[in-house]
């Protein structure tokens, strides 16, 4: 390496590196390996995500598509893939970013060869996914009143999302004997019509990973490294196809906060974090712990309602924000009232 090369090559991680605490650097430049980065409230985890993936690309010359970054709204892709791009001056073309929907979409349609469905396949939105439900409640002459619509279709959801298939779908009551028979209804449909609904996408390419090892190790391979967003918000099936895709190199970077969940109704499972901890025995776990947003008087409040949380590592989030105003209990009846209330005090 030239002396003028290795010039470049600092200056380049000194670019990255700008701007972030010491938290952030050892997250950013951590080595190779499973790599879990625990971020409190407003502690930057997106900014050192995207930092990271800068790194792999201009400092460790990691080729972009051997990077396969995940996130959950198209909102947080895009804005990735904007940061990502400023960072490096436009040198990310092959990069796998996006939505885990919209990335397992693309892996289903290249491998459509292996499964009982066609390439260009369609996707069932939810209004159709419901009607899909009622015609098959319809067929089976069950009552709407009993087993409504929505809600027979959540519980197909759930099942989708902790890996069970119609044939393995748990039974301890009557109630899942129907549900069940709705399940096997609604996906047979789905099939016939070369469709798919949201949750297919993750059950149907976790289920590919597991059962084709030649696929398995294709993706694996060719992804050397694999970064993860708000990885407390991953479900089971979304778990488990990360788990197989990071099986080669297990390179795996995820960012995440059990204190922050909040999306158990959409099948997320905060144990994710413990299982991954178990699951890569060696995984180096990094704090993020300095806060951006707020006072300290609102995060050492917050602390003490969270520290109440059994199953979680303790954080100790501070700010330079100072101490701020003293805060305030005020007891109302109701969510009016409380309306009312908070209306008054910002006037």
């Amino acid at each position: 390496m030239t002396r003028k090369s290795m010039i470049g090559d600092r200056k380049m991680v000194s670019d990255l590196l700008y701007g972030l605490n010491a938290q952030q650097q050892q997250a950013v430049m951590a080595g190779l390996g499973p790599v879990l980065v625990l971020a409190g409230p407003g502690s930057g985890k997106t900014r050192v995500l995207t930092h990271r993936i800068a790194y792999l690309i201009g400092s460790m010359g990691v080729r972009p598509y051997q990077i396969l970054a995940v996130t959950f709204t198209n909102k947080a892709a895009r804005e990735m893939e904007s940061r990502v791009t400023d960072l490096l001056g436009g040198a990310t073309h092959g990069l796998s970013l996006g939505t885990f929907h919209a990335v397992c979409a693309r892996l289903l349609r290249r491998e459509a060869d292996h499964l009982p469905f066609k390439s260009n396949f369609i996707i069932f939105d939810a209004d159709d996914q419901v009607n899909l439900v009622k015609q098959v409640l319809k067929d089976l002459d069950l009552d709407e009143k009993l087993y409504r619509p929505h809600s027979v279709h959540a519980a197909i959801s759930r099942a989708k999302n902790e890996l069970y298939l119609p044939e393995t779908y748990p039974i301890e009551t009557y109630r899942d004997e129907k549900i069940k028979q709705v399940y096997e209804q609604y996906q047979q449909r789905l099939l016939v019509n070369n469709g798919l609904d949201f949750d297919d996408l993750l059950l149907w390419t976790a289920q590919l990973l597991e059962e084709n090892p030649a696929v398995r190790e294709k993706y694996a391979r060719r992804y050397e490294h694999v970064l993860v967003d708000e990885f407390q918000d991953t479900n089971m099936a979304q778990y488990r196809l990360l788990k197989h895709l990071a099986s080669f190199h297990n390179n795996i970077f995820v960012v995440g906060d059990t204190d922050q969940s909040i999306y158990r109704w959409r099948g997320a499972d905060y144990r994710n974090v413990l299982r991954f901890e178990e699951d890569f025995p060696e995984t180096q776990v990094i704090m993020l712990e300095q806060n951006y947003r707020s006072t300290q008087n609102i995060l050492d409040v917050a602390m003490q309602v969270i520290d109440r949380n059994p199953q979680r590592r303790r954080k100790e989030l501070f700010t330079d924000r100072g101490g701020g105003e003293k805060i305030m209990l005020h007891e109302v009846y109701d969510d009016r009232v409380e309306a009312s209330f908070l209306s008054l005090i910002h006037i």
